[in-house]
């Protein structure tokens, strides 16, 4: 009888590691180098390196990884709900505290932000390092961020965030990472022009 049941939960586990290695393959699709995608309201392209995985696609956000064994990198496009703004100041200060929101529970080492414009957008860029505590990547000592939160020109009350970070033991940013990094931004283009609003401001860095 004990024979027999631990038959049963041998199979069971058979199949159920089957069926997990299956889900992950589904979820981790291999691409081919500066693929295009579009997502509503905007088009971009594929990390131009070969090694990405697509995690994950839809009309909200976008996710690509790649990952060796000096660091974990990815890149995504997200579009992120806000409310409606006046001008172009209070959304980019709006767009400035939620970022600081987000990055509020990692241990930071330096992390600027400007008020630019990028594609034809009045957009946040961001950039940080992070020390890492050993807890979230445990292999790595830092964490790396570079991105642009942008308004969503079809709605006033949704944001399109373009973001390429990674996981590693430099603190620096790499000679890699800032190549990938600049030509992911490159090749994103809005599908409409930029959400219009009074009173641009000024370049600020903080």
């Amino acid at each position: 009888m004990i024979e027999i049941f631990m038959k049963y939960l041998i199979m069971i586990i058979i199949v159920a590691f089957f069926c997990v290695s299956a889900a992950l393959a589904q979820k981790q699709t291999t691409i081919n180098p500066a693929s295009v995608y579009k997502q509503d309201g905007v088009t971009f392209a594929s990390p131009n390196q070969s090694g990405w995985l697509l995690l994950k696609s839809d009309k909200l956000e976008t996710i690509f990884e790649k990952r060796d064994k000096d660091a974990i990198s990815n890149a995504s496009v997200k579009t992120i709900k806000t409310k409606t703004f006046e001008t172009d100041e209070e959304r980019l200060k709006s767009f400035e505290a939620l970022k600081k929101e987000d990055l509020s529970n990692v241990n930071r080492d330096s992390i600027h932000f400007n008020y630019v414009r990028f594609k034809g957008s009045m957009c946040l860029e961001y950039d940080g390092i992070f020390k890492l505590d050993g807890a979230s990547e445990p292999k790595f000592e830092y964490f790396h961020i570079k991105g642009y939160l942008c308004p969503r020109s079809k709605d006033q009350d949704s944001a399109i965030q373009i973001e390429f970070s990674n996981y590693s033991n430099t603190r620096d940013f790499t000679e890699d990472f800032i190549s990938l990094s600049d030509e992911f931004f490159e090749k994103v283009a809005f599908s409409k022009a930029a959400v219009k609003t009074k009173h641009p401001p000024i370049k600020r860095r903080a």
